[in-house]
């Protein structure tokens, strides 16, 4: 059923649906119908037992029995289908109006002080599946004397019920005739309403159909659709506005790529011309070689931090989870970095408020924090103070580096953590730095469930903050090797 159209199944459904509940209410009102002609029959019959008990009383209705019984009988029928049966306490048959000969029933007679009710008759099905009823009573015969002397007769009145089964049977036919007919119109009515209902859908399909790759910034209308399916349409505009905004990234990547990749290449090309253009000395050859290398080894750094980036983003990164001291952590780079703040005329400060331990991959840490210090170093004022700080709060880390430097816009703070991003547009630095080092930073934080955050408390001021979590989230797998300190 899956295979079929929606308009198909939801038709097809509404039709079941209708023809149940008209079932339902056919069979409900098929069972009032028939037991009210149940009701109706039995009362009818119980009137036949008392019109012949007035009859019998009466002090003619000896003779008649006797003289002219088929007068009785013409007169007490009345009824192709009714059954009346008088004999008296010795078993002599007095009356009998019998006219299909069935078999009827012995039943033990009421006493002819008691009055019959419907909890008297009993009730059978003839082997040719007609219902039957039947009812015995006492009665006396004439009239009786003041001492209540006199003769007693038993009768048996039944009645077989042809034309109720008759009627039933067609009221049974035109109940399932009528839920088929309902079913069938429903299904009918269902696929039309529908195919008029689901018109916005599939002019929505349509427009859907006409959007590709270099039509993202195409949108749904969302006024023109009803109701129910603006949350759809919503949903389907920001998913293509994140995949605008992702398709533009990776150009805007694969554009920063080239270009970072075009700088070392020419550097290795011009200066392997230059060298090759006249014979040179073997002191200018190895000096070639150095040059080389470090341009080589530019190269594969950036290489490590794309791989290193690529698994972060697909958990390919196994997170080695254990409890480290932040001061301890702050105090290596501290060490690892002052000869290179001096060099700059830099201060290093660090402070820790909170002495639980930190849940974390210590060389992730240390990476994270290592790109942040080195960041720092970096675009800090000569002769200014970095701090590093660690603060505990209620169930994370926070972990923070803050420099003063040139004032940033607030709209390219969060582009900070973009891939190859340089606040410089003329990327005068790209000789020392990848820019990678800050999106390698987020892609740590979020291996660890955490966030990197960048913020300007003052002009000129620029704070890093990194938040470990408590519950950190669990290794991944396969395994990838943590890369260096720095990138």
């Amino acid at each position: 059923m899956n295979r079929l159209p929606l308009s198909w199944r939801l038709g097809l459904l509404f039709a079941l649906i209708v023809a149940l509940s008209s079932g339902a209410l056919g069979l409900y009102l098929y069972d009032s119908f028939a037991r009210q002609l149940v009701q109706r029959d039995e009362i009818q019959l119980l009137g036949k037992l008392r019109q012949l008990r007035q009859l019998l009383a009466n002090t003619a209705t000896p003779r008649l029995l006797l003289d002219q019984p088929q007068y009785l009988r013409d007169t007490m029928s009345g009824d192709s289908n009714a059954y009346i049966r008088v004999h008296d306490l010795q078993g002599r048959l007095l009356l009998d109006i019998h006219p299909g000969h069935e078999h009827l029933p012995v039943l033990q007679p009421m006493a002819p002080t008691l009055t019959p009710a419907r909890t008297d008759i009993r009730r059978w099905n003839t082997p040719a599946g007609v219902p039957a009823a039947a009812v015995a009573a006492l009665s006396p015969l004439g009239a009786r004397s003041a001492a209540g002397d006199g003769p007693m007769v038993q009768i048996l009145v039944a009645r077989l019920y042809q034309e109720r089964a008759a009627l039933l049977a067609d009221y049974r036919q035109r109940i399932w005739a009528s839920a088929l007919i309902s079913a069938l119109a429903a299904a009918a009515l269902a696929a039309g309403l529908l195919w008029q209902g689901l018109a916005p859908l599939r002019r929505l399909a349509q427009q859907a159909g006409q959007i590709t790759a270099q039509r993202l910034s195409t949108r749904l209308p969302e006024t023109e659709a009803p109701p129910e399916m603006r949350g759809l349409i919503a949903a389907f505009n920001a998913m293509l506005l994140r995949l605008e905004q992702g398709f533009a990234q990776v150009n805007q990547f694969a554009a920063d790529l080239a270009h970072e990749l075009r700088t070392p290449v020419g550097n290795l090309l011009g200066q392997s011309q230059v060298m090759l253009a006249r014979p040179r000395s073997a002191e200018d050859y190895q000096a070639l070689l150095g040059s080389n290398i470090e341009e080589l080894e530019r190269l594969s750094r950036m290489i490590d931090s794309m791989l290193f980036l690529a698994r972060a983003e697909h958990s390919a990164v196994a997170l080695q989870l254990q409890a480290l001291d932040p001061a301890e952590e702050l105090a290596r780079q501290i060490d690892y970095f002052q000869d290179l703040a001096e060099e700059r005329g830099l201060r290093l400060a660090t402070a820790v408020v909170g002495s639980e331990p930190l849940q974390a991959d210590a060389m992730l840490l240390r990476r994270a924090l290592a790109n942040l210090l080195a960041n720092a170093v970096q675009h800090a004022k000569p002769g200014s103070e970095i701090r590093m700080a660690a603060r505990r709060l209620p169930d994370a880390w926070e972990l923070s580096v803050d420099n003063s430097g040139e004032p940033l816009q607030a709209e390219l703070l969060e582009r900070l953590f973009e891939r190859f991003y340089r606040a410089d547009p003329a990327r005068a630095d790209s000789a020392r730095s990848s820019g990678l080092g800050l999106a390698i930073v987020r892609s740590i934080m979020t291996l660890h469930g955490g966030n990197a955050t960048v913020v300007q408390p003052a002009a000129g001021d620029i704070s890093f903050r990194l938040c470990f979590p408590d519950a950190a989230p669990p290794a991944a797998s396969p395994a990838a090797p943590a890369a260096g300190a720095r990138s």
